[in-house]
């Protein structure tokens, strides 16, 4: 479905330019309404969202390449442009900026060259490939499960414990399924219906392209696998329980506890060996699961493997991948018509893989000394104000008005940009290394982690 959203200007701190510093015109319209986007002829108490902006969303089109329009479709339009530049120009001299100029560059300039790309066809993935291909036992599909670009599932991920958010933890989440939840998989109706042959077609067509024999067999298997873990999915409401799903359990019952994970091996394989405990979220799913690892065909674990790997890195592969994902995940699921400009996307891969990198030659370029300054000034005047009020109220007993000053002094502000950046020194991107690049990002963010 595509959505058409008014959003209220609330723009990022981090879009401030020189330009509109001081700026005597305003660059996104005057303050106010503007009365021409209203259609009056609907009553308010039936449609309210048209009332007020019915005429703007009929005369407003969607660009071919988003599922919405609004000033965060503007806003973005205009960074992306900003962050263009400063990326092209680190491909062209990647000495400019020092080494963070030099992993900008040359990360970009490895998804531009699309030649390159498709010269090496599939040869760039076969290494991780052929790590699934050698998989003779269930403990070696417990390895792969616990290495970083692979599908499993059990997903591991790390989170602020909800009891104490002070600190964190690790959870273990229901996973492993290729359409977006598990009603895709169970309800019925002509949607849900063409939704799964469409996946199925999908599967197919990733697998062939890879040069896999029997694809269509092996992609009904893989659909039938993730369709089974699908029905020992909780659903989408009962994992927002947050009572329901805080389950934490110490290694010991752990071991006890979907034993075929081997949790042991699954967690040190993920560099979280020395964890004392784990947080299930939907222990009934996670069990269930454990259990088709062991009663499942092996080789059906291996097709999977295989499909999502490829599947989940098509972006860095030949067009043919890259188009048949689009064509799935983008075309019949989110009803997006056309692929974005490869430049855009190439801006948003390398916005995704060193963020802050970016960011902090943005900063040096967009987000002037003085715009520091004066974003600065109005956070404490406004911080100045609050404390002033809650000392002067008439309401407040002393108890009340002690804490409400402790939380106020707790507040942190981050203007701008952060306080220290993420150091991405370790992180190696090279130039004619585009799949490299993408896989050593992924482990990089989970060594983040």
């Amino acid at each position: 479905m595509k959505i058409k959203m008014l959003a209220l200007a609330t723009a990022s701190l981090i879009a401030i330019s020189p330009a509109s510093v001081g700026a005597s015109k305003p660059v996104y319209g005057a303050w106010g309404y503007d009365s021409t986007a209203m259609d009056v002829s609907t009553r308010p108490g039936d449609d309210f969202f048209a009332y007020v902006n019915g005429a703007w969303y009929k005369r407003t089109p969607i660009a071919a390449d988003r599922t919405f329009v609004g000033i965060d479709s503007v806003l973005n339009d205009q960074i992306d442009k900003d962050v263009r530049d400063i990326i092209e120009d680190s491909a062209k001299d990647p000495a400019q900026d020092g080494h963070i100029g030099q992993q900008v560059g040359d990360f970009y300039a490895s998804w531009m060259d699309e030649k390159a790309i498709e010269a090496r066809g599939l040869e760039p993935a076969k290494p991780y490939l052929n790590k699934i291909a050698a998989v003779r036992s269930r403990d070696q599909l417990i390895d792969l499960f616990g290495t970083v670009g692979y599908q499993s599932p059990v997903g591991i991920f790390i989170d602020s414990d909800p009891k104490n958010p002070s600190r964190y933890a690790v959870f273990a989440s229901q996973s492993g399924l290729g359409l977006p939840g598990r009603d895709y998989y169970l309800l019925t109706g002509a949607k849900y219906d063409a939704f799964r042959t469409a996946y199925r077609a999908y599967i197919t067509k990733i697998l062939t392209l890879s040069g896999e024999q029997d694809a269509s067999a092996k992609a009904d298997r893989i659909f039938a696998l993730e369709t089974a873990l699908a029905k020992v999915h909780w659903t989408p409401e009962r994992s927002r329980d947050v009572k329901a799903t805080n389950n934490p359990k110490t290694r010991a019952q752990l071991a006890k506890f979907a034993a075929q994970l081997e949790w042991n091996r699954l967690l040190k394989d993920q560099g979280l060996g020395a964890t004392r405990s784990v947080i299930v979220r939907q222990p009934s799913a996670i069990t269930d699961s454990a259990r088709m690892i062991a009663s499942e065909p092996l080789q059906t674990w291996k097709d999977y493997l295989t499909f999502h790997f490829i599947s989940d890195h098509a972006q860095f592969l030949p067009k043919a991948f890259d188009d048949a994902r689009f064509d799935f995940y983008g075309k019949t699921l989110a009803d997006v018509p056309a692929q974005r400009d490869r430049w855009k996307r190439g801006v948003s891969l390398v916005d995704d893989s060193l963020g802050e990198a970016v960011g902090q030659i943005y900063v040096q370029r967009h987000y002037p000394a003085e715009s520091d300054r004066q974003v600065h000034e109005l956070v404490d005047d406004i911080l100045g104000a609050l404390k002033d009020k809650i000392e002067h109220n008439s309401w407040m007993d002393a108890a009340t008005r002690k804490a409400a000053l402790a939380k106020l002094a707790s507040f942190d502000p981050r203007l701008g940009h952060p306080k220290k950046y993420i150091d991405y020194s370790s992180l190696v991107v090279n130039r004619d290394d585009l799949f490299g690049n993408a896989m050593r990002s992924e482990q990089f963010d989970w060594n983040l982690q």
